[in-house]
């Protein structure tokens, strides 16, 4: 098997989000945080014959790294890295026992969603840049008079610098609201995305370039 660069950059991607990773056999991988906070899943071109337990996920995207063209063959226990046009090279990667990895241990179905709108990738490298910009991780999506509002600011800080961004004017839902999000918590790979709010505490990203999807939690403050 000859990885592609889509599935090696969700492989970078979930890395993010959590060290370790399983991979089921199939054409779909997912990952968990530790913190239960986000889970994503992609579907990718690769089919993979078994379990694969990966402790360290950036090890081993530098072990394809280390491999020139790297061709992985799967022998039950552990995985043969190989490649290289003048000099032969192999790396032999063990898998990891998966009962100590984090894992998702069910799909997570979105209740009913209460807002939905969509993000361009733009819209969110800005939120990304000035959140780095004022040092503020506290992102809300804030809805009045059928407006809805990206705001990047302090909650604890009520005279810290606010930065706001229109998102959607003309909404249906004329109900005020606010989602509030950690924004480090938003480790998406990039693309515009379709995003689906629940009163619930649970938002749904979805990728409207590459079949990858996020559900990242909301912070106890949201209000609907």
């Amino acid at each position: 098997m000859n990885l592609s660069n889509d599935t090696v950059d969700v492989l970078k991607n979930f890395s993010t989000i959590n060290p370790n990773l399983v991979i089921e056999s199939g054409q779909k991988i997912k990952t968990i945080s530790e913190s239960k906070t986000v889970m994503a899943s992609a579907d990718i071109v690769e089919d993979f014959p078994e379990q694969v337990g990966i402790y360290d996920l950036n090890e081993f995207l530098s072990v394809l790294n280390l491999v020139e063209s790297p061709h992985i063959d799967f022998k039950g226990k552990f995985m043969n890295v190989s490649g290289g046009s003048q000099f032969a090279q192999q790396v032999r990667y063990y898998y990891s026992n998966t009962e100590i990895l984090t894992t998702p241990n069910k799909d997570i179905t979105m209740p009913e969603i209460d807002v939905a709108f969509t993000l361009s990738e733009d819209i969110i490298n800005k939120l990304k840049q000035a959140s780095a910009v004022l040092g503020h991780n506290d992102l809300s999506f804030i809805g009045k008079d059928g407006s809805i509002e990206a705001v990047i600011h302090d909650q604890k800080d009520s005279t810290a610098n606010i930065f706001m961004l229109n998102v959607e004017s003309g909404n249906a839902i004329t109900q005020e609201f606010n989602f509030d999000f950690n924004i480090s918590n938003l480790k998406l790979i990039p693309g515009d995305y379709f995003v689906s709010l629940s009163k619930n505490k649970i938002s749904h990203w979805q990728n409207q370039n590459f079949p990858i999807e996020y559900f990242v939690a909301l912070e106890q403050t949201t209000k609907f």
